[in-house]
């Protein structure tokens, strides 16, 4: 029986993240995944949109993930090799109540720090997006948002947690986690 530091259960996004990471320490890591690769659950239908911050509400731990996140995944794609595209994102409005929806997202953005966000009217939002239906009334950028592949940049970041050491186990999935001795064990 081989013991672990820590095992990261589900090799997705998320769970490679978390390797990569804890690859860069002196500790004995493993990734479960049920799957028969990485990026097969749910991370498989990711659209890719790195989210700026302004949905979650803030003074969450979701809000302050969301934008460091946002701010540090350029970085890893960089070191990654996997490209990376700053495209920004608009939320548009096609009535007041459209409108009073993306002035509370923008209050949301700017209480948890959003850089880059700017509320746009008609007139410029047209002249911006050309194609957009003449019933728009404003919209809701964010120059922080960007594009990714959710597929690549897991994968790239598995491979990264292997090449330091993390052990993964595939076509594993867990069913059971007991503490035993004042240790846990992970049945697979």
């Amino acid at each position: 029986m081989k013991i672990y530091d820590v095992i990261v259960i589900g090799a997705g996004v998320t769970g490679s993240a978390v390797a990569r990471e804890l690859s860069r320490y002196q500790l004995k890591v493993a990734v479960v995944e049920k799957e028969e690769d990485v990026c097969a659950g749910t991370s498989k239908a990711n659209s890719g949109i790195v989210h700026a911050g302004y949905d979650p509400e803030p003074d969450t731990l979701m809000a302050r993930l969301n934008v460091r996140g946002c701010e540090l995944i350029e970085e890893i794609c960089e070191k990654l090799n996997i490209p990376y595209k700053k495209c920004g994102s608009m939320v548009i409005s096609f009535d007041s109540k459209d409108e009073a929806h993306l002035k509370k997202l923008y209050e949301r953005g700017i209480a948890n720090g959003v850089r880059g966000m700017e509320l746009i009217d008609k007139e410029e939002l047209l002249e911006r997006e050309p194609n957009l239906s003449n019933e728009v009334t404003g919209a809701l950028f964010a120059s922080s948002a960007a594009i990714v592949n959710p597929w690549r940049l897991c994968i790239g970041m598995a491979e990264t947690a292997a090449k330091n050491g993390v052990e993964f186990y595939l076509d594993s999935e867990v069913t059971a986690i007991e503490k035993v001795n004042g240790a846990f064990k992970v049945t697979a």
